[in-house]
């Protein structure tokens, strides 16, 4: 048989099965037996700017150039792998608008699955990462963006090629560049591989997604050692290459004015290196397409559709050369349909029978990681179930990341193997919290708080948590968070603090004297986790209170306290996706707690507190409604006034055993600023009403009055890396104005 019709028969069997070649020899027989050239299209990385691969694969695809092998790069990996897998155009342009990169790129999971004992740390302003400390001392996280979203994201999208371990049995061969982080070598990521692994290693951006392990390498972004794999395309059987270069260009002398822009240019340039290296090494023959995104950087995920517009506007200037690599319009209709039908559908990948779950690893945290999860064999599963499982499992804080991966199972079902990567017994972390408050002039509070969280201290999974605080509420508490078994909904939490604070007495508006509260307590609380809404109990202990004169004379008997056991109820339900901004969920809290004996000059003794905080959203705008009542025995224990509360009335202005407050705002978000800044930007204002009130109160006091107390209020709020930030106005109707600061939550 003449070897021109064995070419043929070669290249018509890889058709027909719906398979690539899988070596470079038989990716150019079969381009050969067609009289063309093999094509490589090579994709580089650049982060946000990497969407313009989109707007190109539309000019390819519109000029008819049929595509013979992928080479690519960090966000050139993640285009060009799923067009390889049988991505159509349409839906790469639809997946890339529609990516939630806010959720993507968080520090941590959403806050309505978080656990209870996390939504609170929210209150305290402490951030979710910290100095971690271990046996080979302290040091700060290996990353700052977590990756769990970011591989469930990708795992999902490629679940259609799942099954495939070797990227050249992609409809179109494919291969990725990711770098070995201990020996700085170059990894092609195409054998033994997942698609999925393939795109997140080689997009693992040093210091923001923390390395990948791949057999013995640790790999990190392709960037770094071949930004533009041209020479990996050749290697895969191209002739001629298309390449598309989107990395960021060197920075101007006048940008590197701050560490962040050194850093930055340290990583471009090694980058540019080696881009520079694969441009010399292209040929008459080969195309370059560059397209002009001079004023996008690669952190503008939110761009998509410019970017996308900009690539594609790069490649219709190179139309002509390009149409030199064009097939005739049937032959390559007949290509895509078959390169789009290399990707199970969606209804196949999406659900699944699962007839056993199985949990990797004998740890005591994978054995909680099953019963806290919800999943249940013998039945079939959405995977965006699953996934909703491996993020809740994840979000608890006690793994690093939660795959899952299907096995053959029994019956004809699939086995979901989950395979959890847990944080080392011991381990611990120091975090930071606290907020600001001031109104330019002489009413300013602080808060600085200090925690240490040791997690995973035995196989119940139980936590020891130490505060320190200092400033306007000055704070030393030690508590240890145990569940009653492997799994368990129910937890004891003994804990013992000591806790300060100081607020002013007012007489005809004026400061007449500071009193100091000083509380020694020591608790147990027993209690019942619902999942992650919240928790409710009975706590017991026993309570000192010492009340003092600082300044002035605020009582005629001077000082005043006491001491008694408790006993007690709590209950707390927080489903809010945002503690200072908030537009869904709710947050519902109390508790009830009488003393056995009296505090001081009190008959009987108690506290009771109820709050209620719910947002209505619709488009950009949301108002809330909050609303708080208490009742105590001894006064001082409730207060109002300042930026959170009253504005326009200093911080604690009123103070008393009795409270009532209510408010309701209006909140707009801001497009235009948002942009701008790259952090939600909320305006807005609204109404707020309270007074706190002692009736025991001498009467030379305001605080004997239980008058209420109208303010209003307008304010600018940013969500920002370091926490929420405020700057607000307003008028306390019967008190004065004020402008604030606010950094942090404050009450």
């Amino acid at each position: 048989m003449p070897k021109k019709c064995v070419l043929l028969l070669v290249a018509a069997a890889a058709l027909s099965l719906n398979v690539a070649a899988r070596s470079p020899d038989e990716v150019r027989a079969q381009c050969r037996a067609e009289g063309r050239p093999c094509v490589g299209l090579v994709l580089s990385g650049g982060g946000a700017r990497g969407f313009a691969h989109v707007g190109v694969l539309e000019v390819l695809e519109s000029l008819g150039v049929r595509v013979d092998v992928v080479a690519g790069t960090s966000m050139g990996a993640m285009v060009g792998g799923a067009y390889a897998a049988g991505f159509s155009v349409d839906e790469l342009r639809e997946t890339v608008l529609e990516v939630d990169w806010s959720k993507m790129l968080a520090p941590r999971a959403e806050r309505p699955i978080l656990p209870w004992h996390e939504k609170l740390d929210d209150y305290s302003g402490l951030t979710s990462a910290g100095v971690e400390i271990s046996e080979e001392g302290m040091q700060f996280p290996s990353a700052f963006v977590p990756s769990e979203e970011l591989t469930l994201f990708l795992n999902r999208k490629t679940s259609g090629v799942d099954s495939t371990k070797d990227l050249s049995d992609l409809a179109v061969p494919f291969a990725a560049v990711a770098t070995d982080l201990v020996t700085g070598d170059r990894v092609v990521l195409q054998k033994e591989c997942t698609l999925g692994l393939a795109m997140r290693a080689s997009m693992s951006i040093p210091g923001a997604f923390a390395p990948v392990p791949f057999g013995e390498a640790l790999l990190c972004d392709g960037g770094l050692i071949d930004n533009l794999p041209v020479s990996l395309a050749r290697q895969m059987g191209a002739d001629v290459v298309i390449a598309v270069n989107v990395g960021t260009p060197l920075a101007d002398r006048s940008e590197l004015k701050s560490a962040f822009g050194v850093m930055g240019q340290m990583v471009n340039l090694l980058t540019e290196q080696n881009v520079k290296r694969s441009i010399a090494s292209l040929t008459d023959a080969d195309v370059l397409i560059t397209p002009d995104l001079h004023e996008f950087s690669s952190a503008d995920l939110n761009e998509s559709r410019q970017i996308i517009d900009r690539g594609r506007e790069a490649a219709q200037k190179a139309a002509e050369v390009l149409r030199r690599f064009a097939r005739p319009k049937a032959e390559w209709a007949a290509w895509n349909r078959s390169r789009e039908a290399g990707i199970r559908p969606a209804q196949l990948t999406d659900r699944h029978s699962i007839g056993e779950i199985r949990v990797a690893g004998r740890s005591a945290a994978a054995e909680r990681l099953l019963p806290q999860s919800g999943l249940a064999d013998n039945r079939t599963m959405e995977r965006r179930e699953i996934d909703d499982a491996m993020r809740k499992a994840w979000a608890g804080g006690e793994f690093e990341t939660v795959n899952y991966r299907f096995e053959p199972g029994p019956r004809g079902m699939e086995t979901l193997v989950i395979e959890p990567r847990g944080r080392k017994r011991g381990d611990s972390m120091v975090r930071i919290g606290g907020s600001v408050q001031s109104d330019f002039d002489n009413d300013s509070t602080f808060n600085l708080l200090f925690a240490h969280d040791w997690g995973n201290l035995n196989e119940w999974g139980g936590r020891w948590r130490n505060e320190v605080q200092f400033g306007a509420t000055q704070l030393l508490r030690s508590e240890l968070y145990q569940p009653l078994g492997v799994g368990s909904f129910w937890f004891v939490m003994p804990s013992a603090e000591i806790t300060r604070l100081e607020n002013d007495l007012y007489a005809d508006g004026d400061a007449v004297a500071t009193r100091q509260d000083t509380t020694i307590e020591g608790s147990v609380l027993l209690a019942r986790e619902f999942s992650r809404l919240g928790y409710a109990g009975l706590e017991f202990g026993w309570t000192s209170v010492r009340t003092k004169d600082r300044v002035g004379r605020a009582q005629n008997d001077g000082d005043d306290g006491g001491s008694s056991p408790f006993a007690g109820v709590v209950m707390l339900i927080d489903t809010l996706d945002s503690v200072s901004f908030p537009t869904r969920g709710v947050r519902l809290a109390g508790s009830a707690r009488r003393y056995r004996e009296h505090m001081g000059d009190n008959d009987s003794a108690f506290i009771y507190e109820g709050e209620m905080l719910v947002p209505w959203s619709w488009g950009d705008w949301t108002a809330t409604g909050r609303a708080r009542i208490g009742r105590a025995s001894s006064p001082g224990v409730f207060r109002l006034g300042g930026a959170s509360t009253l504005p326009g009335a200093p911080y604690g202005r009123w103070s008393g055993s009795r409270l009532e407050y209510a408010r309701l705002g209006l909140d707009h978000k801001v497009p235009l600023l948002s942009s701008l800044l790259h952090q939600p930007v909320w305006f807005g204002g609204g109404y707020a009403a309270g007074r706190a009130w002692s009736d025991d109160a001498p009467r030379s006091l305001d605080n004997a009055s239980d008058k209420w107390h109208q303010s209003v209020f307008l304010q600018l709020g940013i969500d920002s890396l370091v926490g929420p930030i405020f700057f607000s106005f307003g008028r306390t109707m019967d008190e004065g104005s004020g402008v604030y600061f606010q950094w942090g939550y404050a009450e």
